[in-house]
C-alpha cells in the first residue's frame, strides 16, 4: 500500500468494515452509517463517522456521537481532554468545530480523520468506561444513579468555534472558554 492510498478515505460498504474499523466512512449513502449508529448503540460503544464529499476529499468532517447511548455524556475533565485533541488537529480553515458532552465534529485533512476519529473515540470510551460494561449493565447503572439524585459527574458548556488561528490560540489559553 502506497502512501497515497493510506490517505485517501473510502467509503465503507459493509456493516462489517465499519466496526472493524470502529468508525464509519461515508460518502453519498447513508445505509451503512444508520447501521453503524444503531450497533454503537446496542453496543455501548462511541459513534465515530468519517463523511467526505469525494474520495479524493482534501478535508472530511468527523464527528463522535455519545447522545445515542444514553450515558450522560463526558465530564469536565473528559471534555477538556477532547478539545484539546480537537484543537491539535489540522482543521479546515474558516470550518467550525464543535465540543459537547455528547456530541464532537471538526473538518479536519482527510489524511489525518481516521487517527482522530480513533482518539477521540478511544478518549470518550476510557473516560465513560464503556468498553469495560455491557449495554444493559450500563442502562441499570444509569437508572440506579438517577434515583440516587441524578448524574454525579459535572458536565460542561458546549465549545465552539471557526478553525482560526486566533480562536484556537485563545482556547489553548483557556480550555474552559465558549467562543460562539
Amino acid at each position: 500500500m502506497t502512501a497515497l492510498d493510506q490517505a485517501v478515505l473510502k467509503p465503507h460498504n459493509t456493516l462489517e468494515e465499519a466496526v472493524f474499523a470502529r468508525h464509519v466512512v461515508w460518502m453519498r449513502s447513508r445505509k451503512i452509517l444508520k447501521q453503524y449508529w444503531e450497533w454503537c448503540s446496542v453496543h455501548s460503544r462511541a459513534f465515530a463517522a468519517i463523511a467526505i464529499t469525494s474520495p479524493r476529499s482534501r478535508y472530511a468532517v468527523v464527528e463522535m456521537d455519545l447522545y445515542g447511548l444514553g450515558a450522560g455524556g463526558l465530564d469536565r475533565n473528559a471534555g477538556q481532554e477532547i478539545l484539546r485533541i480537537v484543537l491539535e488537529q489540522p482543521m479546515k480553515a474558516g470550518s467550525v468545530f464543535f465540543v459537547s458532552p455528547v456530541y464532537v465534529s471538526a473538518c479536519v485533512e482527510g489524511k489525518s480523520a481516521k487517527a482522530f476519529a480513533s482518539r477521540i473515540c478511544r478518549s470518550a470510551q476510557e473516560a465513560l468506561s464503556l468498553d469495560l460494561i455491557t449495554h444493559e449493565e450500563w442502562i441499570h447503572g444509569e437508572l440506579k444513579r438517577s434515583e440516587a439524585g441524578g448524574r454525579n459527574k459535572s458536565a460542561f458548556a458546549p465549545i465552539s468555534g471557526q478553525a482560526r488561528a486566533e480562536v484556537i490560540e485563545e482556547l489553548h489559553k483557556d480550555g474552559d472558554a465558549a467562543i460562539l
